[in-house]
């Protein structure tokens, strides 16, 4: 069960995939212009699920102007099992883009362990390490977000779509 912080009424702490799936919804229902997602291989037990798909679809179409971007490392996992991000990104290519990591001498990305999920400008679910169902939600990380937007478009910058993701038109 999630812990309201003592420092914030803002603040969760999350120690398990169920209430990082709980808060990554709420902070995807709260959004109204721009979502980013960054994480190894889009993990099937926060991010793959009818709900939150749902919440993406409707952010999408809420506003024209609307930009929701998913950065993973790995498209491999996405590929053999299916995901439901990636169905909703070929339906709607234009607003919701996934793209994948690619290794570059000057940026080492082997030491990116983070994953995260920015909401406009103040929401936030992080996890420290992508491999461990830990981190925090926090609905008033101004701060926090405004420090990781360009370390995640410096990312971005890093990164191409994968053509194993591309929906097949026959």
């Amino acid at each position: 069960m999630s812990e309201q912080s003592k420092v914030s009424d803002q603040l969760f702490l999350l120690d398990c995939a169920v209430d990082l799936r709980e808060h990554a919804l709420k902070l995807a229902l709260g959004g109204r212009r721009q979502l980013k997602i960054f994480s190894h291989h889009l993990d099937a037990a926060l991010y793959d699920s009818e709900d939150f798909c749902s919440a993406l679809s409707a952010l999408a179409r809420r506003h024209r102007s609307c930009q929701i971007q998913i950065l993973i490392k790995d498209s491999k996992p996405l590929i053999e099992r299916g995901h439901q991000l990636i169905r909703l990104a070929q339906r709607l290519p234009s607003t919701v883009q996934v793209r994948c990591l690619r290794q570059q001498a000057d940026y080492p990305l082997d030491n990116q362990k983070e994953a995260f999920m920015l909401v406009d400008a103040d929401g936030l679910l992080y996890k420290h390490d992508d491999k461990v169902m830990q981190g925090f939600a926090n609905y008033a990380a101004g701060p926090e977000v405004k420090n990781l937007t360009p370390v995640f478009e410096r990312l971005w910058q890093f990164s191409e779509p994968d053509s194993n993701l591309r929906q097949l038109k026959i």
